[in-house]
């Protein structure tokens, strides 16, 4: 009986072992709930934390492409190519034509006003030739040219201007002698008068002169009771206007630039601009009738610039000389006449001018009313005040870079048709910037 009971305890002993032993398992076993990194095989929670909590490598960023600069397709495309990446300083230099004095070299007056604001275009006189020498001054004036124009601090050619309109006004001396415009008109000969200004034409541009400030287009009545005289082709406007032709035509067929002048028209006063303002009481029409023909032909043949009076025309601005004149220089030439070349003053020293207006508010007013070009002599003074007046109204936004620009690109498109190279002097100019 003993036995049995010891039998029945040891049997216990051993299921209550098995139970303890199930229980601490089931107690011990590993809780992947709470440190999933000890799993091999991550629940979708613990990848769902894991994006969560891990920073994603960086993908791979291809690099922008450039967008390509499309290259200019016209001239005019190139000049304003060129035109953005010049200064205020360049290109208000362009918009002056300036003397010097001296016959072989710029004096130290006219450097400076150069270095400090970048001289764009050049006028001779002849004070500049020695016109005495065995070839009439030419080899002078081209050796001069060439050592000018080096010491300019314009990367730009320069216009290198003078007057050369037979007769009297010929700067240098010519054989045979260029006949006067007196006497072209009277030998009503169109083919002569373009056979000599091809001569002439060639003749400049081979010392280094490439706009003559030529043929002069007033008419008049009574030429020689002009301060003009032998200068005026004709009485008849019609005569002036085809001899005016004739010489552009010979002036072109060489290469060479012209310039009409004096519009609207110097014939009708017998006053002297260089001294006095001469006031011409004569109304649209009349002027339209006479006057403005010659100019008018001039323009439908493509004369490269006109030149402006110093001179008062009440009728068609009671307040402002011609050269001052947005009625006159952009209403009348430009719009009515569908004038579109380069307008230049006629000399800023002159008493026309200097009698009505101070020299800085004239610069200023010249570019304001239309105008391109000042052209001023051999008087650094002078220069150094245009300059200045020109650069403070553009810091101060008078002169509207809008406004500069439009004059620039002018001159600009007289140059290339020249010779200039604008794309290549703009990959000059991109490349340096």
């Amino acid at each position: 009986m003993l036995g049995n009971v010891f039998k029945k305890l040891f049997l216990l002993l051993i299921v209550t072992a098995l139970l303890v032993g199930t229980a601490l398992g089931v107690w011990c076993a590993p809780r992947t709930d709470l440190f999933f990194w000890e799993s091999a095989t991550p629940t979708p929670t613990q990848t769902a934390v894991l994006a969560a909590t891990t920073s994603p490598e960086p993908e791979a960023t291809a690099e922008p492409t450039p967008t390509p600069v499309a290259e200019p397709a016209t001239t005019e495309e190139w000049i304003d190519r060129y035109i953005e990446g010049m200064t205020t300083s360049e290109k208000l230099g362009q918009l002056v034509i300036f003397g010097f004095s001296g016959t072989t070299d710029i004096t130290d007056a006219f450097r400076e006003v150069d270095q400090t604001y970048q001289v764009g275009n050049l006028v001779l006189y002849g004070s500049n030739i020695k016109n005495s020498n065995s070839d009439g001054g030419f080899a002078q004036c081209k050796k001069m040219l060439t050592a000018v124009k080096d010491r300019l601090t314009t990367e730009i050619p320069p216009l290198v201007c003078i007057d050369v309109e037979g007769g009297s006004v010929v700067r240098f001396r010519w054989n045979p002698q260029p006949v006067s415009a007196r006497s072209l008109g009277r030998r009503r000969d169109a083919d002569y008068a373009t056979e000599q200004f091809t001569t002439i034409g060639a003749k400049l541009l081979s010392v280094g002169i490439n706009l003559d400030l030529a043929p002069v287009l007033d008419v008049s009545e009574n030429p020689m009771d002009t301060v003009l005289e032998t200068r005026i082709i004709s009485e008849d406007a019609s005569i002036t206007a085809a001899i005016g032709q004739a010489i552009i035509e010979g002036l072109h067929s060489s290469g060479c630039l012209a310039s009409a002048k004096h519009f609207p028209g110097h014939g009708g006063t017998t006053e002297d601009s260089h001294l006095v303002t001469p006031i011409i009481e004569k109304t649209l029409e009349e002027l339209q009738s006479y006057d403005l023909i010659p100019f008018q032909t001039a323009v439908e043949s493509g004369v490269d610039a006109v030149m402006i009076a110093h001179i008062l025309y009440p009728a068609l601005d009671e307040t402002d000389i011609a050269s001052m004149s947005a009625p006159i220089m952009t209403d009348l030439l430009r719009k009515q006449m569908g004038f579109n070349g380069l307008i230049i003053s006629d000399d800023f020293r002159m008493e026309g001018m200097l009698s009505r207006y101070t020299l800085e508010e004239a610069s200023v007013k010249f570019l304001l009313a239309g105008g391109d070009m000042i052209l001023c002599g051999a008087e650094s003074d002078k220069q150094t005040a245009i300059m200045s007046a020109l650069t403070a109204a553009a810091e101060s936004g008078l002169l509207t870079p809008g406004r500069i620009d439009e004059s620039v690109r002018r001159v600009l498109l007289a140059k290339v048709s020249l010779g200039w190279d604008v794309a290549a002097a703009a990959a000059a100019q991109t490349a340096e910037n």
